[in-house]
């Protein structure tokens, strides 16, 4: 099976919703996540695991103490990366930008791989700039096992 035969409609969102109502809309639609989209271009994803990600300890980096001087062991940038993604309030502010897309031909299995190397919640169908639709966990086990009810 082809992308273009499993995918489902995709959930847009615009990058200045906020996270509040994004998560009112993900579990309405009881969908993992959304495309994001501003002047009819894919800009990103977010998924649940973005709204989970607000919910988790701060990861404070390991520092290196020598003759009064602290040393971080690891880049700043990765720490106030990581508070602003956890204080956002706005969809821009939690998404992931540059997602991973595949176009409506790329094969069933080589989605599935693509989703489980790369811990893709979703990944955007697209073709020629235009956001097609969407694959899903719930959609690829669908389509794997078309026999079972749901």
């Amino acid at each position: 099976m082809l992308a273009r035969e499993i995918m489902v409609e995709a959930i847009t969102v615009v990058p200045d919703r906020s996270v509040r109502d994004l998560v009112e809309m993900l579990l309405s639609e009881r969908s993992d996540g959304a495309c994001v989209i501003a002047d009819g271009r894919l800009v990103g994803v977010v998924t649940t695991m973005d709204l989970v990600f607000q919910e988790k300890q701060v990861h404070i980096p390991s520092i290196l103490s020598f003759m009064d001087f602290a040393i971080p062991l690891e880049p700043p940038e990765r720490l106030r990366e990581e508070l602003d993604k956890i204080a956002g309030t706005r969809v821009e502010e939690i998404m992931s930008r540059e997602p991973i897309v595949v176009g409506p031909d790329q094969p069933m299995s080589e989605i599935a791989t693509l989703m489980v190397e790369k811990h893709l919640t979703i990944v955007p169908v697209v073709e020629h700039g235009r956001l097609l639709g969407m694959v899903t966990k719930h959609a690829l086990l669908h389509a794997a096992f078309p026999n079972l009810k749901t």
